[in-house]
């Protein structure tokens, strides 16, 4: 009977760290950008993430661009732990590089964050550490202090409209002053493909709450969901 009962407890805990692959996504984005700075730029992004038991996702994506005449690549790899907890709190370990080819310059950076997401509105807290070599110079480390916040004014099946502030995207962190300000739109076209559509405006940074204009930004493409 003792064996009987070791070997069912046995089971069922291996059953209950069985990996099962819940969701997939791809999606697909162009970006044009005009920035104070580099005047005009242009992105073309794609991406993907696989979920496991509603639980562990792993994400990735991958940019190529140019501002003015400066050719720019991006990668990033994130993943992301939900806690067994009532609370909608989630865990996350984000990699990303930056590289400018023409000026020699190569970043990597890794920034674990915690998220709190709910349907209506959720928060993100983190630290960026970057590691930057130019040109074969010394490597310089530089700690930045990452955050996110959101709201959703609208979010049915039919589609979500919402507003974020943030100093970080899946690609990079700014200083603290330097956060932008997204509206976007995710429109559904059937059960499994949607719309994408954000509207950012950057700025480069603030003291006393006066805003100094950077750049705007629309960013538009396709998701797909199974």
């Amino acid at each position: 009977m003792t064996k009987i009962i070791f070997i069912l407890n046995v089971l069922a805990l291996s059953n209950a760290y069985t990996l099962e692959l819940t969701q997939t996504t791809l999606g697909f984005t162009i970006e044009p950008k005009l920035m104070r700075a580099f005047h005009t730029g242009i992105a073309y992004t794609s991406f993907g993430s696989i979920t496991m038991n509603n639980r562990f996702t792993m994400r990735a994506g991958f940019s190529v661009g140019m501002t003015d005449s400066v050719f720019d690549m991006k990668v990033f790899v994130k993943a992301e732990a939900a806690l067994p907890i009532k609370a909608p709190l989630m865990l996350s370990l984000h990699y990303r590089y930056n590289g400018l080819l023409e000026y020699k310059t190569h970043i990597q950076s890794v920034l674990p964050m915690v998220f709190l997401n709910g349907r209506w509105a959720g928060i993100g807290l983190g630290f960026t550490w970057y590691f930057t070599i130019f040109n074969r110079e010394p490597v310089i480390i530089e700690p930045v202090l990452a955050f996110s916040g959101y709201v959703n004014f609208y979010n049915t099946e039919k589609g979500r409209i919402g507003l974020q502030c943030a100093n970080m995207n899946d690609f990079a962190s700014k200083n603290m002053g330097a956060y932008s300000l997204t509206l976007g739109t995710q429109i559904t076209v059937t059960t499994q493909c949607f719309i994408i559509n954000e509207f950012t405006l950057y700025q480069a940074g603030s003291v006393g709450l006066a805003a100094n204009f950077y750049g705007i930004a629309y960013r538009g493409g396709l998701l797909f969901r199974w």
